[in-house]
């Protein structure tokens, strides 16, 4: 039993010479799982320098006084 072959009776769909169509070695989802979890695996952006106050140590919030009538 040969399975239907499409044949064009013109030239605009004929593919150009040195096409060649193979299939992926890994189905889709494999390889977008595996391209999520080297996303994930791969080292974060380090912060920059200037993000960091300049003495080195937190500042404390001017605490509110409170006010009772």
């Amino acid at each position: 039993m040969t399975p239907a072959t499409y044949h064009p009776t013109h030239n605009r769909t004929n593919p150009p010479p040195d096409q060649v169509i193979t299939t992926e070695s890994k189905n889709i989802l494999l390889r977008h799982i595996y391209q999520r979890a080297d996303e994930k695996l791969r080292p974060k952006r380090a912060a920059s320098e200037h993000l960091l106050p300049e003495h080195g140590c937190k500042q404390l919030k001017a605490s509110v006084q409170d006010t009772s009538y």
